[in-house]
């Protein structure tokens, strides 16, 4: 019998990388896959620039999404398709809240 293989799931997560980048993406890759290679794959990526939040750090970027009365002010990028981040040094998965805060965040220009 044979077994039928699954895609991996994907989560939403926030991804830092050596050069200080903070991204927001979907992503299938395992902790092992991206461990080994300090890569990730992100679809529908969006590049942090600048966020407010209820706290300061990426943890509460994670749990929280950007948020509070200067929520608007944020500075989050347009979704690319698909990008390949290299130098990974931290992914954090997002809850829900912040799924939600990052969809209601309109893209900014600069």
């Amino acid at each position: 019998m044979s077994k039928k293989k699954t895609a991996p799931a994907t989560r939403m997560v926030i991804v830092g990388n050596e050069k200080y980048g903070l991204y927001y993406g979907e992503t299938s890759a395992t902790d092992a896959e991206v461990a080994a290679s300090r890569t990730i794959r992100l679809g529908n990526c969006r590049h942090v620039a600048q966020w407010y939040g209820k706290t300061g750090g990426i943890t509460s970027l994670a749990a929280h999404g950007p948020c509070g009365s200067r929520k608007n002010d944020s500075r989050i990028g347009a979704p690319a398709p698909s990008a390949l981040i290299g130098g990974v040094v931290n992914v954090l998965d997002c809850t829900q809240e912040a799924i939600d805060a990052f969809s209601s965040i309109v893209p900014t220009d600069g």
